[in-house]
Parts: C-alpha cells; sequence; structure tokens
C-alpha cells in the first residue's frame, strides 16, 4: 500500500506532483550552485574540472538532490541507491585521510542552497506556507538520513582491510628511509607482513609540500606513503612508466611536488633527500614551481647550490680585482663575464643574449682583460669562475625571490 506523506496543516494529502514538477524544473540549477558553493567554502574539495574530486561531488549533489525530489514524487521509491552513494562519500573521505566534517558541511551547504531555491519558487506559485513548512522538515530528514549512511561507509573503510595494510606499510616505509640503516633482513620481514609488499629492485621517492592538494585514492595499492609526517612522500616501486605517471597525474596534478631519481632501494633515502632539495628551491624561486617536477632536470643547480656561503666567498674572491668599481660598472662587467664564461660565444652571440651591441661587449672584455690579466687563460681558473659566476647568479634569483623563466623547469 502507498504511503503518503503527512503535511502538518495540509489536509493529510501527499505533496501535490506539480511541486515535484516544480522542483525537477530547478534541480540543474541547484545542483551547479552546489558544486560552486562547496568548492568556494571547501578548499579541499576545490579541484580541476574534470579530477576525481570533480567527478565525485558532482556525482554526489546530483545523485542526492534527484533522490530527493523522487522520493517526494513517491515516497514508496527506493532509496537504495542514495544510501549506496553516501556510503560511497563516507568510504572516500576515509581514504583520503579525512574525517566527516568536510563531507558533512557539503551536505548542509546542499541543504541551504535547496532551501532557498525552494524558498523563491514557494513565493512565487504562491505555495501554501503550511506546504513549505513540510518540505523544510522533509529535507531535513532526508539530510539527517544521507549522513548516517555516510557515517557508515566511513566506519566501514577505517574498519577495512586495505586501511589497515596502509598503515603497516606507512611502518615499512619509514624503516626504509631510516638512517642509519636497518639490515635488509629487518625490511624484508616488514615487507612481507605488509600484505606481501614484494620488495623492488629500484624506487623513485617523490616529495610533496605539506599543503599541497592530492588525490590519495588515485595511487596504486603498491605505492607507500607517509602524508601525516612534516615532509610527505611517496614511494614507487619499480620503473616509472607511462602507467605509473598516469598515476602520479590523477593523484598529484595540483601538487606542489617533485619526482625523486630513480634508484636501488637501498638508496631510497638520498632521491628522497635530492627530492626535497629540488622542491625547497622551487618554494624559494629558484626553480619554477609545479606538479611533478623532475629532479633529473635540476641536478646542476642542486650541486652548485650545495653551498651557498662558499659560493658567496669564491665569488668575493674571483671578483676581488673589481671591487673599487661603482655598483652598477661591476655588476655590467660580471654579467658580461657571467656569459662569456658560460656559453664562450663571440661578442656578437652574448651581444644578443645581453641586448647590448657587440661593440660594447668588447669594451668590457677589454675592460676585464686588463683588471683580471691572464687569469681566464688558465682552463682550471676559467672553470672556478663559470661555476662560481653561474652559482652566484641562481642564488641571486633565490634572494630577489623571483619565479625561474619557463624554460628552467
Amino acid at each position: 500500500m502507498t504511503q503518503t506523506l503527512e503535511l502538518p496543516g495540509h489536509e493529510g494529502g501527499p505533496i501535490p506532483p506539480q511541486l515535484a514538477r516544480l522542483m525537477w524544473a530547478e534541480v540543474d540549477g541547484v545542483i551547479e550552485d552546489t558544486v560552486a558553493e562547496v568548492r568556494r567554502t571547501i578548499p579541499d574539495y576545490d579541484r580541476p574540472e574534470n579530477s576525481a574530486y570533480d567527478q565525485i561531488l558532482r556525482l554526489g549533489a546530483e545523485k542526492l538532490l534527484r533522490a530527493y525530489i523522487e522520493h517526494i514524487s513517491d515516497p514508496d521509491a527506493s532509496m537504495a541507491d542514495r544510501d549506496e552513494t553516501c556510503r560511497a562519500l563516507g568510504h572516500f573521505e576515509a581514504v583520503e585521510g579525512r574525517s566527516l566534517d568536510h563531507l558533512q558541511a557539503a551536505f548542509r551547504t546542499a541543504f541551504q542552497i535547496a532551501w532557498r531555491r525552494t524558498s523563491v519558487v514557494a513565493e512565487r506559485e504562491e505555495i501554501p506556507a503550511p506546504l513549505v513548512s513540510s518540505m523544510v522538515e522533509s529535507m531535513l530528514v532526508y539530510m539527517d538520513e544521507a549522513i548516517t549512511q555516510a557515517r557508515r561507509g566511513h566506519r566501514q573503510a577505517l574498519e577495512h582491510a586495505d586501511l589497515r595494510r596502509r598503515e603497516q606499510r606507512r611502518d615499512l616505509l619509514n624503516l626504509i628511509l631510516q638512517r642509519p640503516a636497518v639490515v635488509p633482513a629487518a625490511v624484508e620481514e616488514l615487507a612481507k607482513d605488509a600484505s606481501w609488499w614484494p620488495l623492488p629492485t629500484e624506487i623513485t621517492m617523490v616529495a610533496l609540500h605539506p599543503d599541497a592538494p592530492r588525490t590519495l585514492s588515485a595511487l596504486d595499492n603498491d605505492v607507500l606513503l607517509d602524508m601525516d609526517a612534516p615532509e610527505p612522500c611517496l614511494l614507487i616501486p619499480g620503473e616509472l612508466d607511462r602507467s605509473r605517471m598516469t598515476m602520479l597525474h590523477a593523484a598529484l596534478a595540483e601538487a606542489s611536488s617533485v619526482l625523486g631519481l630513480t634508484v636501488s632501494l637501498e638508496n631510497a633515502t638520498h632521491s628522497l633527500r635530492w627530492a626535497r632539495r629540488v622542491l625547497e628551491l622551487a618554494e624559494q624561486g629558484i626553480i619554477r614551481d609545479g606538479s611533478l617536477i623532475s629532479c633529473e632536470e635540476h641536478l646542476m643547480t642542486m650541486w652548485l647550490l650545495n653551498d651557498v656561503p662558499l659560493i658567496e666567498e669564491l665569488a668575493r674572491r674571483h671578483l676581488a680585482p673589481l671591487a673599487d668599481m661603482t655598483d652598477g660598472h661591476r655588476q655590467k662587467l660580471t654579467e658580461t663575464l657571467t656569459e662569456w664564461v658560460t656559453t664562450r660565444g663571440s661578442a656578437v652571440e652574448i651581444g644578443e643574449r645581453m641586448n647590448v651591441h657587440p661593440q660594447t661587449v668588447r669594451y668590457r672584455l677589454r675592460q676585464l682583460e686588463s683588471y683580471l690579466g691572464d687569469r681566464l687563460s688558465d682552463p682550471a681558473t676559467r672553470f672556478s669562475y663559470d661555476v662560481t659566476l653561474r652559482a652566484a647568479s641562481l642564488d641571486r634569483r633565490r634572494a630577489l625571490g623571483r619565479r625561474g623563466t619557463p624554460g628552467s623547469r
């Protein structure tokens, strides 16, 4: 027997079909407004269009709002699809390492927008106040039921073996990165406990900014990770092939992160140390920041800036003959010298790079010869100038807080 939704002060009848039709006409706008408002108010959900988060957010809004209209149209309609969606949303929050606070806030946002739109329609269509009051009550009940199902999915996920295994693998990652290194047998034993995680021959470490957005559910099951550390990181077993890169782009598309060098498992700490150093250089503006920066492309920069005080002292010694010049003149000669020792180009080529006349370059080079003498004729000294001036140029970029040029990445 079909049940009717009792309406206080509405003579006990079901919600009129024409009201459901009015709501169907508004639902697409409510969905769009909900998605936009959730993104605005909950930063963790503000992800690129067509990302995993975007798809899940849209799916959740559509399922919940459309199922509500179906419910008031037919109180006997099954809520199984709605309940499954809510449990899936709760499960997703658990996998992403969050409580249900964000999800409940998103549910409340959907309710507020739906209620505001209902109020506008009610006033426009002169819907009786008792009916509107009943609608509000039914929305609140519906939202409570949805949150209950989300809690169930969240709890089930936390109890699931996959999440326990993730904790075991975090411990394994910390053991692999431990210094001084533990004996290989200890790593192998813990790997077996972590659901027989196969020890790879080669690995790649990934360093992440602590506040970087990420989609952990997109990661492969064999990836080791520690997102709770002050400096989060991932360990990718095996070769970084196309499949692995696709996975990383899905998980870290908007994350400030660095791909370390692919090394043996025993050298994982070095891969992570180098990756974190490149991430630091990106944060300082020496190289361009971004997602999945390749550590391999910045090895020379990392090496040159390994000891900044030493670089400053070398630069001071090398350029001591220019110390009595005005700052502006010394800077012009230093820039010309840097171009010459790093490129060994002609006056024409150097002039094009510096946007000055070749004759000006020749004049400056003659001045440098007069101040530096025959120092630049010695290959070892010339190499020292080359390295020092390159490093000093990079360090000036750090001091100025500039971002690297597009070609530096």
